[in-house]
């Protein structure tokens, strides 16, 4: 049995360790930052849309909003803020092709959109389903970000690619689809959630691996 004075040593010893102070990971935050960059995102995609005359450029705000709506998405997914339900459900987007019959022109490293027209068949673009995550990473990623208008073939709104997809296809949101995929983030809810540690069969022992679940 360990003396008094032992005791006493390690209780000394362990406060000169200092003390660490945290939480626990809330949605709340980074919807509240997500919820402000949909906003931007669909006023300025507005404002590039209409050409309209503003005190600052809005691809510029566009390009940003963009990248850090990406990162609040990417955030919600990693610190298991969403459902595993919602991670694992595909999202609709449309996505617009590379041409088959085209020489690939590399985009220039200082423009967010060159070579599309020579790149990519400007004219359709097809249905996919794609899991949350993916569009996190290749907003998160983009090598493309760009403004369509004035189109026969397709509807106004916003070209966005990271830089290893975009050697295959763009995605194309109108203002109202990526609004959706905003909010489709927004509101989902976790209404359960349960942590523990598995073992390497399975079991729940040891502590080398945890488990998560969110509903």
């Amino acid at each position: 049995m360990e003396s008094n004075e032992g005791i006493e040593k390690r209780i000394n010893e362990a406060r000169k360790l200092g003390h660490v102070s945290s939480s626990e990971w809330q949605s709340y935050t980074w919807k509240n930052e997500l919820s402000e960059q949909r906003r931007r995102i669909i006023t300025h995609l507005g404002e590039a849309l209409a050409e309209e005359e503003t005190d600052y450029n809005p691809y510029h705000m566009l390009e940003r909003a963009v990248g850090v709506a990406a990162i609040c998405m990417r955030r919600l997914i990693e610190c298991r803020l969403v459902t595993d339900r919602f991670c694992t459900t595909p999202l609709e987007v449309h996505e617009i092709m590379r041409k088959k019959d085209a020489e690939w022109r590399e985009p220039f490293v200082s423009r967010t959109a060159s070579g599309i027209y020579n790149n990519y068949d400007m004219t359709v673009r097809k249905l996919e389903r794609v899991k949350p995550k993916t569009i996190s990473d290749k907003m998160l990623h983009a090598r493309v970000i760009g403004v369509l208008s004035g189109s026969d073939y397709l509807p106004d709104g916003l070209l966005v690619a990271s830089d290893t997809q975009s050697k295959k296809q763009l995605f194309h949101f109108s203002p109202c689809e990526i609004a959706g995929i905003f909010d489709a983030f927004l509101e989902d809810k976790v209404r359960q959630v349960s942590d523990g540690y598995l073992d390497q069969d399975g079991q729940f022992l040891g502590t080398g691996k945890v488990f998560a679940t969110r509903k």
